[in-house]
């Protein structure tokens, strides 16, 4: 898989330049606070660089990557519904990329997630509910139901009115709330054996935040599937600021597989597992090949050795040091 196959570069520039515009609409005048590390709560940290008038540090305890100080909560839900740079991607961007992101990401995903589910749900659950928070436009509830219609109830969480109507043309069940606002009672029967999240954690004003509200809807033992960035990620790591992944305001926390168990044993939940079973790490630095200053990256790149970069990338999977990062846990 190569990332133009699933960001198209002409796409997520325009993307990217929309997002640069709204930084001065929506916080050039946001008040800012400086916060704790969302991961583990200390106050230590390290600047490690600004970027598009974001502070971005480096926590000393647990190595997440965060910005810091971080505008209000208003002015982060007033850009995330009334934004250009997020109207684009709900309706340009992310339509014009589905078939692809259907068929290489998002329909292998839900074969995993059948696959998690399998292994970690106990025993006796009688057709379970397993809700998608953020469901969109509908495409993974759509792929998980396809594989396991009989097995399981699909349910997605969807808060854009645009996004629910959607999701109720393809006949899907949506539950049109902010997740904070979702209730045991939303939920068929008011239980829940899982919850599936993906690429959102690094958006949130405040992750356990979150974290506590997925747990308040789930049964005890019930499991949480997430991805999200990953800071220790190789293309994060050797781009640094100019990894086109670090885009704020979108992109406002970076855990690793460390400090993501800390965050998510802080708030109610036991680590079953966490992968980094990223493919694109490898391709993304070497279209950034001229930002790479690391001499040893640029020359092993440079010499278009195919096996040799499908080995690295390998490696990257098996060793924690992708950047994307899918984590599963056990609600307590």
């Amino acid at each position: 898989m190569k990332e133009e196959e699933i960001r198209p570069t002409a796409l997520f520039d325009q993307y990217l330049a929309l997002a640069e515009q709204d930084v001065f609409t929506y916080f050039n005048e946001a008040p800012r606070q400086i916060i704790p590390c969302p991961a583990c709560g200390n106050n230590n940290n390290t600047p490690v660089f600004r970027k598009t008038g974001f502070k971005y540090v480096e926590c000393n305890t647990c190595k997440t990557l965060f910005v810091n100080p971080r505008p209000d909560e208003k002015s982060f839900n007033n850009y995330y519904t009334n934004s250009p740079s997020v109207q684009f991607w709900a309706t340009h961007f992310y339509k014009e990329t589905e078939k692809a992101r259907r068929e290489l990401i998002i329909r292998p995903k839900a074969i995993k997630v059948g696959q998690l589910l399998e292994r970690y749900l106990k025993p006796g659950t009688e057709h379970p509910v397993i809700i998608d928070i953020g469901a969109g436009y509908g495409v993974f509830c759509e792929e998980l139901g396809a594989l396991h219609k009989k097995d399981y109830t699909v349910m997605g969480i969807e808060p854009s009115p645009a996004l629910q109507e959607i999701c109720r043309q393809k006949k899907l069940q949506v539950i049109p709330k902010f997740l904070e606002e979702v209730v045991p009672e939303d939920i068929n029967g008011g239980r829940c054996a899982a919850a599936t999240s993906f690429e959102l954690l690094e958006h949130l004003y405040n992750p356990g935040a979150f974290i506590r509200s997925c747990r308040s809807l789930l049964d005890k033992g019930g499991i949480l599937i997430l991805t999200t960035l990953s800071w220790d990620g190789f293309d994060l790591q050797v781009l640094g600021e100019k990894s086109k992944s670090i885009n704020p305001p979108h992109h406002i926390n970076f855990f690793t597989p460390h400090s993501v168990r800390l965050l998510l044993e802080m708030n109610g939940f036991r680590l079953l597992e966490v992968t980094t079973p990223g493919k694109l790490d490898v391709d993304i630095v070497m279209k950034q090949l001229p930002d790479v200053s690391c001499e040893f990256v640029r020359r092993m790149f440079a010499k278009g050795d195919i096996p040799t970069k499908e080995r690295f990338q390998e490696f990257l999977q098996n060793s924690l040091m992708s950047s994307h990062m899918m984590i599963v846990a056990e609600r307590q």
